[in-house]
């Protein structure tokens, strides 16, 4: 989580002091004002915040007779009559007030809270702080005309410091600049001035704050700032944007306290009766259900975490995109949010939202997003994908790596992916607190990159032509073709590798699909009589310490080889480690990490091309995983690879001369450990006959004149 980022117009001497105010204020509360933990001391300041909000508009209010509005929330006047009466009476007369009710789904306004909600903090010096505070923040927001995030705010420094987390949903907030350039991409190319909104049009349903409905509103000011004010069409779409502020955008949530703030902050930008509501649930609310097909941007940050979500008719629901989740009782409740958005979303619209990393290149979004457009199932497209730090929610308690997708409804026609990593965010997590990074933040870059071609057609031909664009390698961002893409992991999106790949096919390569072919899955049960062979008894080389596989009896089952079939590992392939099966061993069994494949050509010679450096730089950046060291690749990535094209007789000479130095190597070894008395390699010399300790080829002494 970060700290607020200063809003635009306000300066930045001012928001470092909002921070150190509400910093200090914190503390008060903490140790004076007895609001604890964090939800409850936002929930109090945003009460406060709201008679600001009010007193700003309607300065005259009365409270009861003889006593407006301004003059009871008044700081100087709180410490004077040394009382919160008169701001308890203030707080409970602005809710019944009728121009900040919010609007509900069935047609009528409710109170921001309930009519009996009361004010509790009790300590006038505490009281009258916050309130000054607050004063400022309303008065910098109304200033600036931009989407500041005050109660955001609030939440960013709290959850610094000594308060816990708990008290409710939505205590975790997206950092705001994950939050202004997922805006800023989503929006692009969409226009949504183009006409008054008859109803909502943007949308988050899992609006939390408000964050994210601010910084919509924000990017579409920002836009129209570029255009000339005198202009008719720039005075046309300005009043648009007034209608969509105030009769366009939706929130929703299931924590009340959330839902208060998120109206607080929205009536504090200017919306009218704000439509933002609690739900049970989003995902299956009948609220929701009227605005299906509605919606032209949604921006969100769901929940997520494997089998927390179990509400059977919401996995139904998921179940008509997403079919594997109909087998299941828990699924993901972010697979959920992801179904239901692209339910809620107008044809063309788009979907900005933050999700964990392993879902995002996971099985079941790829059935959906990624198979070819002729699939039924295939609704919608991932028209971005944007990696995160693991700082980015670190404030918050999650190191999870995520993502923030945007997924483009009925988008068949798009050509190209943009796929970028982010090593930075502005802020590092030191000591529990937020900050600033040497390094920066990769955001802007990156979004700016993505921008300049989005929709230029001369970068779609590029890519169509090479497969990729990199657009820059630091931070990394690039168009791929959307043809055949495997992964919207921008892991495997390398320049050293996708350099490789170019050069191997235009120099004349072909793909491993026609040397080597996989080979189903033989499990068996680890046998006394037969080696078993780990990655780690397989050096870079290619060498196998068959003296150790020979001893080897692990508890887990093999699948078996044969001689001629090739075992590479399809663990962590930034390492290579690829084996042939040699003669000698009628069969062998090797750990469930690797994949077997039988050769079109000479094993030996596949071997050769495997271990040239650039089939390795290609192979290195693939793998799905969050762990480096764990990172898995399938058996069709290794089938992708472009191989050298290597004359015959060249390749056919270096793999006679990798199977005779294998072969004298074998041999060598195992009669080492057969002299240092390793019983179970003298009794597989045995059962062998000997021909374990036979080379099948030139000795070690000709190996020179191979070259």
């Amino acid at each position: 989580m970060q700290s607020q980022a200063p809003a635009p117009g306000l300066g930045v001497r001012s928001s470092v002091s909002f921070e150190k105010r509400l910093d200090d204020l914190h503390e008060m509360l903490y140790r004076r004002g007895g609001v604890r933990p964090v939800n409850a001391a936002i929930e109090e300041l945003t009460k406060l915040l709201l008679l600001e909000v009010v007193c700003q508009r309607d300065p005259r209010l009365q409270v009861r007779a003889g006593l407006g509005l301004s003059e009871a929330i008044d700081p100087a006047t709180v410490i004077a009559i040394d009382s919160v009466d008169d701001v308890k009476a203030a707080f409970a007369a602005v809710i019944r007030h009728p121009d900040v009710a919010a609007r509900v789904p069935d047609g009528g306004t409710q109170p921001l809270w309930p009519l009996d909600e009361p004010l509790r903090i009790a300590r006038p010096d505490v009281l009258a702080e916050a309130l000054d505070v607050l004063r400022d923040a309303v008065e910098a927001a109304v200033a600036s005309e931009e989407g500041y995030d005050p109660l955001g705010t609030a939440f960013d420094v709290f959850l610094r410091g000594r308060y816990d987390h708990a008290g409710g949903l939505a205590t975790h907030l997206t950092p705001h600049t994950v939050v202004t350039h997922l805006a800023r991409l989503t929006i692009s190319g969409l226009d949504l001035l183009a006409t008054a909104p008859r109803g909502p049009v943007i949308g988050d349903p899992c609006c939390g704050t408000g964050r994210f409905l601010l910084g919509a509103i924000r990017e579409l000011r920002a836009d129209l700032a570029t255009l000339d004010p005198e202009d008719p069409e720039s005075v046309r779409r300005a009043r648009m944007l007034d209608v969509l502020r105030t009769d366009g955008l939706l929130g929703a949530d299931q924590s009340a306290s959330s839902v208060a703030k998120a109206r607080v902050n929205l009536l504090l930008h200017g919306t009218s009766h704000p439509f933002v509501f609690v739900v049970d649930d989003s995902i299956t609310s009948s609220h929701l259900d009227p605005l299906v097909g509605q919606l032209r941007l949604i921006l969100t940050n769901p929940p997520f975490g494997d089998g927390k979500y179990d509400d059977a008719e919401g996995i139904a629901r998921t179940a008509r995109l997403l079919p594997t989740c109909g087998r299941r009782s828990r699924i993901d409740p972010a697979l959920a949010f992801v179904v239901r958005c692209l339910d809620l979303l107008a044809l063309g619209g788009r979907l900005g939202i933050i999700l964990p990393d392993g879902l995002v290149d996971g099985p079941a979004l790829k059935r959906a997003l990624m198979t070819s457009s002729g699939t039924a199932a295939r609704e919608a497209t991932i028209e971005a994908n944007i990696s995160l730090p693991t700082v980015t929610f670190a404030l918050s308690g999650t190191v999870a790596r995520t993502s923030a997708v945007v997924i483009r409804k009925d988008a068949k026609s798009r050509t190209t992916v943009f796929i970028a990593r982010a090593d930075h965010v502005g802020y590092l997590k030191q000591a529990g607190a937020s900050v600033p990074d040497p390094a920066g933040d990769d955001l802007p870059a990156i979004t700016a990159a993505a921008l300049e071609r989005w929709t230029d057609e001369g970068a779609a031909r590029e890519v169509a032509e090479s497969g990729v664009s990199f657009l820059s390698d630091k931070p990394l961002a690039a168009f791929v073709d959307v043809e055949g893409l495997a992964s919207v992991d921008p892991g495997r999106i390398d320049p050293a590798a996708f350099a490789a790949r170019v050069e191997l096919r235009d120099a004349g390569g072909r793909r491993f699909t026609d040397l080597i072919k996989p080979v189903r899955r033989r499990a068996t049960r680890a046998r006394d009589d037969i080696p078993f062979v780990s990655v780690l008894h397989v050096s870079d080389l290619g060498i196998v310490a068959w003296h150790e596989a020979i001893g080897y009896k692990p508890t887990t089952p093999g699948q078996m080889a044969y001689p001629g079939e090739v075992m590479v590992s399809l663990l962590n392939p930034s390492k290579l480690r690829a084996a042939v099966v040699p003669e000698g061993f009628p069969e062998v069994l090797c750990s469930s990490e690797f994949g077997i494949f039988a050769c079109e050509a000479d094993p030996w010679e596949v071997l050769v091309l495997l271990h040239d450096e650039r089939v390795k730089r290609q192979l290195a950046p693939l793998g799905r995983g969050t762990s480096s060291s764990r990172r898995r690749i399938e058996h069709a990535d290794l089938l992708r690879l472009y191989a050298p094209g290597v004359p015959a007789d060249e390749l056919a000479e270096r793999g006679a001369a990798v199977r005779a130095s294998m072969d004298v190597i074998k041999v060598a070894t195992l009669q080492l450990a057969a002299s240092y008395g390793v019983a179970e390699v003298a009794e597989a010399l045995n059962t062998n006959d000997g021909d374990l300790l036979t080379p099948r080829d030139l000795p070690l002494a000709d190996l020179a004149a191979l070259g």
